[in-house]
């Protein structure tokens, strides 16, 4: 059953790529529903027709299975264009031939024709062209007194089958189209409500960089002024200045995780996945960290299986890591510890960061990766921006892990993340980032 659906699928999406809007790759998969029943329908009749001597209606029929076909070769060229027009054109001429030479029913797969034109043109020229022609046909094969030309009635059995034929295709075609609509218009809202989201982001993102660079800003320059005037001894201008260089740096980390996250939701971060040696990975993190670890008297506890490798983009890796550390040293008391700890499994490898520090609520807990969170002070009084973990978040997944978190408010918190294991490549390689 599987194979069949696959099967059918491919069929049902030849010519349907990425690039196509819904809208367009819908109708192209009805076109390639349409065509490919169309092959088999009209060959079994040319067949029926050879044997009951309808060697015209016959070949009638082979010309609109051929035309068939060749709907799908041009749909697999992504001439679509074509495609549209051989079935359309091809159908209403075949049709209206057999109007005029037999009463074979042929009239209502005209009306499923006009239908099919109808909801595949947007051009009102086309479906009003389309519109007069079916129409004219209807009238003439219905009206044209029965004396001029020769007209062939086929056996009522025949035109039972076609007649029916018909409305179950009339039917299904509708029936198609409405899901088609349906589809749309859900993912229109989908869109919808991924802007909100978005504008929702965005209205943080501007509040975090109105205070964030303006703050240490306007102190640098604040301090910078006062010195200059003479108001203020070379002591307390270095002690300031200390100051306004933490707010700096920590600042550079703002930037980076804004930069990065609005990067990775329009598209433009790209994952390149290599073999990481992650015992080099941490320790060149926690080496760019320790100014900020130092100035809490916090130690680092690194305990990684030896020689683990995870399959992960290096930068995006350096970025997971850099936030989980420095998030864990803005809880952590002063004078306490961090754990860093590694342990390589079947297939994955999992890194915890463990700090005993504030911890959080349940609530906080839940709702940490589904959104942009409130920027949050930490033990020493450092603000945070709130969007790194949910760019961690993000980065961890866009590298096929997962990431997890466990904390308790006044013991500390648990960040648990889970990548794919890597292959321990030459010793040459085994250095930090």
């Amino acid at each position: 059953m599987e194979t069949v659906l696959s099967l059918y699928k491919r069929l049902t999406h030849i010519g349907v790529h990425d690039e196509l809007s819904y809208l367009a790759s819908r109708r192209v998969q009805m076109l390639n529903l349409i065509a490919l029943s169309c092959v088999p329908l009209t060959f079994f009749f040319a067949i029926c027709n050879i044997i009951n001597g309808h060697y015209l209606l016959s070949s009638i029929n082979l010309a609109n299975s051929a035309a068939s076909a060749l709907v799908l070769i041009l749909h697999q060229r992504q001439r679509y264009h074509a495609g549209r027009f051989v079935l359309l054109s091809f159908n209403f001429l075949l049709f209206a031939t057999g109007c005029f030479l037999y009463q074979n029913g042929a009239i209502y797969y005209l009306l499923c024709v006009l239908i099919v034109a109808l909801l595949v043109y947007d051009k009102k020229g086309a479906q009003i062209m389309a519109g007069i022609g079916v129409t004219t046909v209807i009238l003439l094969a219905t009206f044209l007194p029965q004396d001029l030309g020769p007209r062939e009635a086929l056996p009522t059995s025949r035109q039972i089958i076609n007649t029916i034929g018909a409305l179950v295709f009339l039917t299904f075609i509708i029936s198609f189209f409405k899901r088609i609509q349906y589809g749309y218009q859900k993912e229109i809202e989908e869109q919808r409500d991924k802007l909100k989201k978005m504008n929702a982001d965005m209205q943080k993102i501007f509040s975090i960089i109105s205070h964030d660079i303006k703050s240490p800003l306007a102190s640098l320059q604040g301090v910078i002024a006062l010195f200059q005037e003479g108001f203020i001894s070379p002591e307390v201008t270095e002690q300031s200045v200390k100051l306004v260089n933490r707010r700096i740096a920590q600042l550079d980390s703002t930037l980076d995780n804004l930069l990065r996250w609005s990067s990775n939701n329009l598209g433009g971060l790209q994952t390149t996945k290599t073999h990481v040696y992650l015992t080099g990975a941490v320790q060149e993190t926690c080496y760019f960290l320790e100014g900020l670890a130092t100035e809490k008297a916090i130690d680092f506890a690194i305990d990684i299986d030896p020689d683990t490798f995870v399959f992960a983009d290096r930068d995006q890796l350096s970025m997971i890591l850099r936030n989980l550390i420095s998030n864990a040293i803005k809880f952590s008391y002063a004078g306490g510890t961090i754990s860093i700890r590694g342990k390589r499994g079947v297939g994955k490898v999992t890194l915890q960061v463990i700090d005993r520090g504030m911890g959080m609520s349940k609530d906080n807990e839940n709702a940490l990766f589904r959104s942009l969170q409130k920027p949050s002070f930490g033990t020493d009084g450092e603000r945070g921006s709130g969007v790194g973990l949910m760019l961690s978040y993000e980065l961890i997944k866009q590298n096929a892990g997962t990431i997890t978190v466990e904390s308790t408010e006044g013991i500390g918190t648990t960040f648990s993340i889970v990548l794919p294991v890597g292959i321990a490549e030459r010793k040459a390689v085994l250095t930090p980032l």
